[in-house]
């Protein structure tokens, strides 16, 4: 992922899980994260909650399928300073006690990334579950227009590439 992509990924302050149950079900989830290599880590915290985390459709999603999708965008009026970035990859759950394929020193990195991008965690609990998506595929789009015409847009413009 080219380095453009990744500030835009981590100068926004939230993102979108997109999972989908065993029965290609959607559901669509606004997040905070952080990124770090090729990896997007969600935290489950201690905000309230109106069911237990297990039983959180994203959890129970991606239980049942790990295929996921992830979007930062940036909206304003004026349209020429669109942007999205797609990310598609799968998900697992990872515990800090390192039972869901984990270390704790990554896990203690990410806490720390993520107390410095949210201070609303120095007074909540992040908690102990996280999501953590690989990078399989990232889509850019941004709007663009013509340098021949400066009052004529082109066509948007949309990069793809796969992560290896």
């Amino acid at each position: 992922m080219n380095r453009k992509i990744l500030d835009l990924i981590r100068s926004a302050r939230i993102g979108h899980l997109a999972t989908a149950s065993s029965n290609l079900q959607p559901s669509l989830t606004p997040v905070v994260f952080v990124i770090e290599q090729k990896s997007i880590f969600i935290p489950l915290d201690d905000k309230p909650k109106t069911t237990t985390i297990k039983q959180l459709k994203r959890v129970k999603n991606i239980t049942e399928n790990p295929r996921v999708s992830f979007l930062v965008d940036h909206y304003e009026e004026d349209w020429k300073k669109l942007w999205f970035v797609m990310l598609i990859g799968h998900a697992t759950l990872l515990h800090q006690k390192g039972k869901y394929q984990t270390t704790n020193e990554e896990l203690i990195r990410i806490r720390s990334m993520l107390v410095e991008k949210y201070t609303q965690y120095t007074k909540i609990g992040i908690g102990n579950l996280y999501i953590k998506i690989s990078i399989d595929k990232t889509v850019y789009w941004k709007f663009s227009h013509s340098s021949k015409n400066g009052n004529n847009y082109k066509r948007n413009r949309m990069i793809s590439s796969h992560i290896v």
